[in-house]
């Protein structure tokens, strides 16, 4: 079993990043997995939150690693879906925390994907004031985004993510077997950050994309692994040097998004999955680079070529209200930080810039333009 391993360097709230196949798994003869990757944790008793459709798959095999390690973990089990990431579901976790007898000294272990990362991460950094959080993601878009960097939070009925915090995990563990029974919808949402990634690192990444691509949809383990660990190590260099969002260098990591989170709302985040949406953020962000003479139309047609390779959408559903998107584009408190629309651009592949001042009448030619296939034969 190899385990590729590095530290999210954050003073006293560093952390490891451990990846690689069987890290969770464990049997009575002892083979398998290795529970020593859990850090030493303030006490020996937590819970386990998980959702509907993980808990079968993989709850029984997460307590018995778990134990292997003098770690109690009772189970939480929430309903699956993005419309459960709310204030209510917030709720109902916190009364299960409370019946559970969690005291200041135990756990919150997050075993799913992003939804369930988030609202975990946000009881965690809210419960008792702060109790220890492993995140264990079982989705390729969280491996490579979600449950790194701290960020967590719920949606409210207006927008997404305006209720949250900045509360580092303890240690996050991304096991790529779990990657085995994700459905084809969900593998294809997380490549959508994975290609972000690419876009953000240049060549080197691109090209590892590129050869790539028919082992990493055929899930094998070397390569999901090697990307998984491509990806967290780009986060975590910008987690690093810009923990809490405040001095823009971590708003790098919204491309695509900005466009992708007004998808996703318009359709009641129900429509578009968040890699998705995302994927066509990335679209419309090249060719508004490309507009304003920033990105060379060679980069333009490589980006585009990686997302169709990874079967993305990169159209504009023809039945989105433009002026609608880009009011909802105003809105998004990922880009509050200028006095006029912001927007992750690439000048080139590998070198994105926060354009504070998108001039609105571009936008809009912009996005309807995105509308029709931009790919050339």
């Amino acid at each position: 079993m190899t385990i590729h391993k590095l530290t999210v360097a954050l003073d006293s709230r560093s952390y490891s990043i451990c990846i690689g196949s069987g890290l969770t798994q464990y049997d009575e003869t002892g083979d398998g997995g290795d529970s020593l990757l859990i850090p030493r944790l303030r006490g020996k008793d937590g819970v386990i939150v998980t959702n509907e459709t993980i808990a079968p798959l993989y709850l029984s095999r997460v307590r018995k690693w778990l134990a292997a390690a003098g770690y109690q973990g009772r189970p939480v089990i929430l309903p699956d879906g993005e419309e459960y990431k709310n204030y209510t579901t917030l709720q109902s976790l916190y009364r299960e925390l409370y019946e559970a007898g969690l005291q200041r000294n135990g756990f919150i272990c997050a075993l799913g994907g992003g939804v369930i990362g988030d609202l975990a991460g946000f009881a965690a950094a809210t419960y008792m004031r702060g109790i220890d959080l492993i995140q264990l993601p079982t989705t390729v878009l969280a491996q490579v985004d979600s449950a790194i960097g701290g960020k967590n939070g719920v949606n409210l009925e207006f927008g997404k993510n305006l209720i949250g915090s900045t509360y580092q995990p303890r240690v996050v563990i991304s096991d790529v077997d779990f990657i085995e029974t994700l459905p084809e919808k969900e593998l294809l949402s997380g490549l959508g950050e994975v290609v972000k990634y690419g876009l953000l690192a240049g060549d080197d990444f691109i090209s590892f994309l590129e050869l790539n691509q028919t082992e990493i949809m055929e899930r094998k383990s070397r390569s999901l692994a090697i990307m998984i660990h491509s990806c967290s190590r780009i986060k975590a260099d910008y987690v690093e040097r810009d923990e809490f969002d405040l001095l823009g260098v971590r708003a790098a990591l919204n491309l695509g998004h900005t466009v992708g989170h007004a998808l996703e709302k318009m359709y009641g985040f129900q429509k578009l999955p968040h890699g998705e949406a995302v994927s066509i953020g990335l679209v419309c962000a090249l060719t508004l680079s490309v507009a304003m003479e920033l990105l060379p139309e060679s980069g333009f047609q490589r980006a585009l070529q990686l997302i169709s390779h990874y079967r993305l959408p990169a159209v504009v559903p023809e039945d989105a209200d433009i002026d609608q998107m880009i009011e909802l584009m105003r809105r998004d408190k990922k880009v509050a930080a200028g006095s006029g629309l912001s927007m992750v651009l690439l000048r080139g592949l590998g070198d994105p810039y926060l354009e504070d001042n998108v001039d609105p009448v571009l936008l809009r030619e912009v996005l309807i333009k995105c509308k029709q296939p931009q790919l050339n034969p």
